[in-house]
């Protein structure tokens, strides 16, 4: 794992990042956490929420390896605080159960679920995971992944 510093230059949504890092600029996938999809009920606002909170700033990142899209895997922190916790904590991104176990994370979901926060607005029941919209077809996204009219 390598710590270096960078400045973000872009986000792409919730979990995705253009950094430049010694003067070249990555394309970085934050770890443990997946945000809505840009074309998700709450994709937009996740996206926004995490543009409030890190464009245009500098931060530190952990690369962790590269996935197959050839983005660098991250873990981000921002004056010291992990972007995954504070975008889970707030509601705007699950946390990314198939990769990652980390209770701290879990606890920071469950404590937006009970609140209400973000996507979980309208209930657990009423949000679609970006993991299965990414995999249904247009007749489940309708069924599955429209339901909450209050976001």
């Amino acid at each position: 794992m390598c710590q270096q510093l960078g400045k973000v230059t872009r986000v792409v949504d919730g979990d995705t990042y253009k950094i430049l890092v010694n003067g070249k600029i990555i394309t970085a996938r934050i770890t443990n956490i997946d945000a809505p999809e840009l074309k998700q009920l709450s994709g937009i606002d996740s996206r926004n929420f995490v543009n409030d909170l890190i464009n245009e700033h500098e931060v530190k990142i952990d690369s962790l390896g590269i996935d197959i899209y050839k983005r660098e895997l991250v873990n981000v922190y921002i004056d010291n605080l992990r972007v995954d916790s504070i975008m889970v904590r707030n509601g705007w991104a699950w946390v990314y159960t198939a990769y990652c176990k980390d209770a701290m994370l879990t606890k920071c979901q469950a404590s937006a679920i009970n609140e209400q926060k973000g996507l979980w607005k309208c209930g657990v029941k009423n949000v679609c995971p970006p993991w299965l919209f990414r995999k249904y077809n247009f007749y489940y996204k309708q069924k599955y992944c429209c339901r909450c009219s209050s976001i």
